[in-house]
């Protein structure tokens, strides 16, 4: 178990870091930061980690027990495969209990912490790698392009510095035969030490656009100093992800799915409201208005007025209709922000019970096939947690769009695995040998000598 759940995290945490990677490199995260990040990921990633395990050990344990001939040796003694298998089924029911505790109470408070590191991490700026011959443009307002750099010393050579800061070109610009680059104040400032160069400034801002005054001055020493606060790590707000549902425990997913289901019928019903008083307002303003030819016989109107009735009733009914396609777009929005609350309310539970449904996936599979190692279970393992993963996908994928309830799309996978796993374990008890390549050969043998008889006859 110890080493499926090492597997299992170490492919989660994998997958992770690849979609994260982007965001990971060229920050220059400081290495506590990474690891701590990578803790709470690995606190959101126990429940569904635990469910493969338990499926890749269950198959392992009663594998090896298959191979080397001791289940063989415990039915003889007679023993059932329900007594050999009664210590592992209270052990994957423990772990079920293991799941939902880290569903509902490790794992929201690490999403929300995992969801503000990566929010941090994203907002920072690269860090300053300024490379030989190369222009570098993350610092705002400047343009930097150094000729040499020496990796031991830090000392650079042959820089150009364009200071863009009053949006006239290229007025501004500094030549240095050799300069040194410090970070201060807590890397929020980049302090750049310049010796033996020039600062030149064109004056763009005078009346005289022909004449162009040309500023020289020579220096032995010149520093600057550039903001680069964007580059450091702010922390982010600890309350911006405080009403996100992946933060919220059972207690709270339930009080909050309640308020919106108030609060869509609340809108629906004002909604109606308002209609119905536009409609009579409208009605009240044709009899009103010079639009009263409504309430009279169309076909005695002149060609005049009923091109007027005519453009009036197209304008009513456009505006209806872009009103009401708002309306049910608002609607779709709130009932599917509501579907993703009833979702990870239920994917709590039915990510917890997966340990148990594939416990008795894995078990009987293992006692069937008679195969250890980490050869063939890990091949029918990853196989059948792939499976369970696409379809539980799927069933989510569905039930954020309304089509299924999102009761039915978390629990797709168990409702279809649950019997798969009861007629393996059936089979597995009577000794079937429903996955030995023997067994199949000589039923398409048989199957093949018949038909060839029927044939001849």
């Amino acid at each position: 178990m110890l080493l499926t759940f090492s597997i299992a995290m170490f492919v989660l945490i994998l997958q992770f870091l690849w979609q994260k990677m982007e965001s990971l490199i060229g920050k220059g995260l400081d290495t506590m930061f990474i690891i701590e990040m990578l803790a709470y990921a690995s606190a959101t990633l126990v429940p569904m980690a635990l469910p493969l395990a338990i499926l890749l050990a269950s198959i392992m344990t009663m594998g090896n027990l298959g191979e080397k001939y001791e289940l063989v040796a415990m039915k003889a003694a007679g023993i059932s495969l329900w007594r050999i298998l009664s210590p592992l089924i209270v052990f994957a029911f423990f772990m079920s209990v293991v799941a939902f505790f880290f569903s509902n109470n490790v794992m929201p408070k690490a999403e929300e912490e995992l969801k503000l590191m990566v929010y941090e991490m994203k907002s920072k700026k690269p860090a300053i790698n300024i490379k030989p011959n190369e222009f570098y443009y993350d610092i705002e307002n400047y343009v930097i392009r150094i000729g040499e750099s020496d990796k031991k010393t830090g000392l650079m050579k042959d820089i150009l510095i364009y200071d863009h800061s009053d949006n006239l070109g290229n007025n501004k610009v500094i030549k240095s035969d050799s300069g040194v680059m410090k970070s201060i104040d807590n890397g929020n400032t980049l302090l750049f030490e310049l010796y033996d160069g020039e600062n030149f400034q064109e004056d763009l801002k005078g009346e005289d656009f022909i004449k162009r005054p040309l500023t020289r001055i020579d220096f032995k020493k010149e520093v600057l100093r550039f903001d680069v606060s964007d580059f450091s790590l702010q922390e982010a707000d600890s309350d911006r992800y405080k009403n996100s549902y992946k933060v919220m425990n059972i207690a709270r997913l339930s009080k909050a799915i309640d308020s919106l289901e108030v609060a869509i019928v609340n809108d629906k019903n004002f909604v109606l409201k308002t209609m119905k008083t536009d409609f009579y307002a409208d009605r009240q303003s044709v009899k009103s208005s010079n639009h009263r030819d409504f309430y009279n016989d169309y076909d005695t109107l002149s060609a005049e007025k009923k091109l007027n009735v005519d453009e009036y009733a197209l304008n009513k009914i456009s505006n209806l209709k872009l009103r009401y396609q708002n309306v049910q777009d608002n609607f779709k929005d709130d009932t599917e922000y509501l579907n993703r609350h009833k979702i990870e309310y239920h994917r709590k539970f039915a990510l917890s019970l997966a340990c148990v449904i594939l416990f008795f996936i894995g078990a009987p599979l293992g006692a069937i096939i008679k195969k250890g190692g980490l050869g063939m279970p890990i091949v029918v393992s990853v196989i059948s947690f792939i499976i369970y993963y696409v379809l539980g996908e799927m069933g989510n994928m569905l039930a954020r769009s309304g089509t299924i309830a999102p009761w039915f799309g978390m629990w797709i996978s168990s409702i279809v695995f649950l019997p798969i796993g009861i007629f393996l374990t059936i089979k597995a008890t009577s000794d079937a040998k429903i996955l030995s390549a023997e067994e199949w050969k000589r039923k398409l043998n048989l199957l093949f000598n018949k038909n060839k008889n029927s044939n001849a006859k």
